[in-house]
């Protein structure tokens, strides 16, 4: 008995022992998370990689290989800064070690590239050469990031979601994983300017307006998106000869500015009429060759009827369009004989791979999901989803095949980040009748009541609501009851006003009245298929410079990011190679401006005193295999 109650004493001691452990345990976590500032108060529900794509361009290798590819070929997108390395991924993993440190690991993707300060015995960083993303390693070596960039989905490990980082980017905030995805809003999505146009004189606002551009009625502009084919009406045809530039044609025109003039034309069976009035302030009144066009900042209104049969029907969209269309002549004159300017001059002087991947793909897009003026994004990082990213490549998979196989940037590349945003913005999942029916089934009874069928009439048309609106929809429910859609439907209490006229509109009603889903789904538009958030004032999120070859502008660029930190610093290279003793300073500048916000190493980083014996991962193999067969054999 004596031994059993010593025993529960000291089950009770150990007990006790292990609840205080566990207590203090509980009480410093709540310490420790309390302590660091830079995590976010909230849970990370799933891990999170960050990929980085990283070259050497200074290594002999490297530029032996780029130099035997690109032999006897022209139009390649090579410049010296696509390549050259100015400790710009040192610093962007000691920015993402201070500012992110909830990353679960960083992948780097380099062509068997090893950085020579690089810490690969820390856990959380792995290089990954090409060869272990690359569906065709035929392909290889590349010089193209679009190519790269379309396989970094398929790093063996990397997390369903992951960051994607060009290493010219750095944090200069903290940032968390609201910044690309909330579960309230879906992706964040950073874009900055509109695609520039597919030429000079088509901006892609034109191309598939309506209107018939004869400047974008070309290939590169997708022939206008069809307008020029389509049999324009005789209003669009009768506009508009401009007076020669004489005190004569300017005196006829003051004559007749502001006045305006009417006609009807009649017949047995239908009659058209018009008002035009003549638009003020066309011409600068001066006596010169060049003609100063000056646009009216008020709208030229007109009013254009159609009566037949004693229906009336106005076709005031239809002239409106020509509207727009006497516009865009006047802009474009304008822009011609004031502006006299040169468009996107890198783009005609040399090749542009990025330029002319953005147009390939827009046009991709356009096919796709129609035509439209999109925007470019943002030099900031981008959350990928692997599955939707696969989802892409299965949608455009020829393309994709064309952007693997091209070695250096081509003009038939798909432009990575453009491409996503979009495919993830445009993708629509229709609404079937279920869907349609649930939704407005509020109360989850099977039926759908008066309160509910006004929710219905007010999601899918116009507002005010008529009484016709409400009596033509009533009559296709009735309609549907008439045919034998609904036998024996009960119909629950409080779901009928007093006066409707409407029976039970069970689910099975909506689903199997041929009609009335039809309807209903082509009143329904599709639902995107994926949540986005398109973040605005762009520059509260991400800070762009462009590095030129001047001190006093690099100095100056600098101190603004000083001066004004956001979340996500991209400073792009754009050096000129014939400036060497500039850019030789401008890199120690640089290098001192990335000092003065990240001082210390970061875990990712060997000592200072030590660098990697081996420069190539394919090297570095060998020699583990050759050290495990000889410490196999010794022991």
């Amino acid at each position: 008995m004596r031994k059993i109650t010593n025993i529960l004493k000291r089950i009770r001691i150990r007990t006790f022992c292990c609840a205080l452990l566990f207590i203090f345990l509980l009480v410093n976590l709540y310490l420790d998370i309390n302590k660091n500032e830079t995590l976010p108060e909230c849970y990370l529900i799933e891990p999170i990689d960050v990929v980085y794509t990283w070259v050497n361009g200074s290594d002999p290798k490297f530029l032996l290989n780029l130099s035997q590819k690109s032999a006897f070929k022209k139009n390649l997108d090579i410049s010296k800064q696509r390549f050259d390395d100015k400790n710009e991924l040192r610093f962007s993993l000691r920015s993402l070690e201070k500012y992110a440190p909830w990353v679960n690991h960083v992948y780097v993707v380099t062509n068997g590239q090893i950085p020579f300060w690089l810490n690969l015995d820390y856990e959380k960083i792995t290089i990954i050469p090409h060869e272990q993303i690359f569906k065709d390693n035929s392909n290889l070596p590349t010089f193209s990031s679009s190519a790269i960039e379309s396989n970094l989905h398929r790093i063996p490990g990397l997390s369903k979601k992951f960051i994607y980082l060009n290493d010219d980017i750095f944090l200069g905030l903290p940032i968390y994983p609201d910044d690309f995805y909330a579960f309230s809003k879906g992706y964040s999505v950073y874009l900055a300017w509109a695609i520039p146009g597919c030429t000079s004189d088509c901006p892609w606002l034109h191309v598939g307006d309506g209107q018939c551009d004869s400047a974008c009625n070309i290939q590169k502009c997708q022939f206008d998106g069809g307008d020029c084919s389509k049999t324009e009406n005789f209003i669009n045809k009768s506009f508009r000869y401009y007076p020669k530039n004489t005190t004569e044609a300017l005196d006829l025109i003051s004559k007749l500015r502001g006045k305006s003039s009417s006609y009807t034309l009649h017949n047995n069976s239908s009659f058209k009429s018009g008002n035009y009035i003549i638009r003020n302030n066309t011409w600068r009144r001066d006596n010169r060759t060049d003609i100063d066009y000056i646009q009216n900042n008020k709208h030229f209104l007109m009013h254009y009827s159609t009566n037949a049969n004693g229906s009336i029907s106005k076709l005031v969209e239809q002239y409106n369009r020509n509207v727009l269309k006497i516009n865009k002549k006047q802009n474009k004159r304008r822009r011609n004989l004031k502006q006299k300017r040169t468009y996107l001059k890198h783009h005609y002087v040399q090749f542009d791979g990025y330029f002319e991947s953005l147009q390939y793909t827009q046009k991709l897009l356009n096919k796709k999901y129609g035509f439209k003026v999109r925007r470019v994004p943002a030099h900031a990082p981008i959350m990928i989803e692997r599955d939707i990213m696969q989802k892409l490549q299965d949608t455009f998979p020829t393309e994709y095949e064309i952007t693997e196989r091209n070695i250096f940037r081509q003009a038939d590349d798909i432009q990575f980040g453009f491409s996503y945003y979009y495919f993830l913005m445009s993708e629509t999942e229709k609404f079937t009748i279920s869907n349609i029916f649930d939704e407005f089934d509020s109360d989850h009874s099977g039926t759908w009541s008066d309160r509910e069928i006004r929710n219905l009439l007010a999601k899918i048309y116009e507002l005010p609501l008529s009484y016709e609106v409400v009596d033509y929809f009533e009559s296709i429910l009735l309609n549907c009851t008439d045919q034998g859609y609904n036998p024996n439907a009960i119909t629950p209490p409080y779901e009928r006003y007093i006066d409707s006229k409407l029976p039970t509109i069970t689910r099975d009603l909506v689903i199997h009245c041929p009609f009335l889903k039809g309807y209903l789904e082509e009143k329904h538009s599709d639902a995107p298929l994926y949540k986005f958030n398109i973040k605005h004032n762009l520059e509260d999120y991400v800070s762009f410079k462009m590095l030129v070859s001047n001190i006093t502008h690099v100095v100056m660029q600098l101190d603004e990011i000083r001066r004004r930190m956001t979340k996500f610093v991209c400073l792009n290279d754009n050096l000129e190679e014939s400036k060497s003793n500039e850019n030789e300073l401008i890199v120690a500048l640089l290098y001192d401006f990335y000092l003065s916000l990240f001082p210390h190493q970061s875990k990712y980083e060997l000592p200072q005193d030590s660098r990697n014996r081996f420069l190539y991962i394919n090297e570095l193999n060998d020699w583990k295999k050759h050290h495990y067969r000889t410490k196999k054999t010794i022991f």
